[in-house]
């Protein structure tokens, strides 16, 4: 029986030499993926410059009316010259004229003459008024020397300068909340649309108004 144990024993200890643990290899190292350099942010394309193309309205080089303060009854003369354009007309009195003329007027009361220049690319006004008095002014009546707007045409939310020069007058304004100013000089205006300003320059010996017309396109 004890050689039968050991026996048993013998072939217990030769049976755990033969088992093998197999032990999985470690996987191999893989190459480290070299890092790629950060690249500089890419600033977005700068927006191409609006071109605003010229504006190639009609040109007023003249108009106006001489003398612009009369008697009743008598008469002055209404001066224009008006360049790139097809068509022209002047209210009251005047519809289909040349483009270079002049013409005797003698209204009965004073009278804003409105000219109208006409081409493809669209239309402007200038205005100039005729003051009728009672009487044939004397050399103190008030006169209007010059009323101009410049330029005389802006885009939309552009400006122009009112400029005047009058004498003799006690009293001078402009329409269109400008109000009263100096017997000469200037300001700025900004109109939304085209506007037609008038200027008023009194005294005890009367009064003579001028207009000019700022063309908003």
């Amino acid at each position: 029986m004890r050689k039968m144990m050991l026996a048993l024993v013998v072939v217990m200890i030769l049976a755990a030499g033969c088992v093998t643990v197999v032990t999985a290899p470690a996987p191999a190292p893989q190459p480290e993926t070299p890092s790629l350099p950060e690249q500089p942010a890419t600033a977005a394309p700068a927006p191409e410059p609006v071109t605003v193309p010229p504006l190639n309205l009609p040109e007023v080089a003249v108009f106006n009316v001489t003398p612009a303060n009369i008697a009743s009854g008598k008469y002055a003369t209404l001066t224009w010259d008006v360049r790139n354009c097809y068509d022209v007309q002047i209210e009251p009195g005047l519809t289909i004229i040349r483009t270079q003329g002049s013409q005797p007027v003698n209204p009965v009361f004073t009278t804003t003459y409105r000219l109208t220049a006409t081409n493809s690319q669209g239309s402007i006004v200038a205005t100039t008024t005729l003051t009728v008095s009672g009487e044939s002014p004397t050399i103190d009546t008030p006169v209007v020397k010059s009323f101009i707007a410049t330029p005389n045409v802006i885009r939309s939310g552009g400006s122009s300068i009112l400029s005047w020069q009058t004498v003799n007058g006690s009293s001078v304004t402009i329409d269109k909340n400008v109000g009263t100013v100096a017997g000469e000089g200037s300001t700025q205006v900004s109109p939304k649309t085209t506007t037609t300003y008038m200027l008023t320059v009194t005294n005890p010996e009367g009064a003579q108004f001028q207009t000019v017309t700022v063309n908003v396109k």
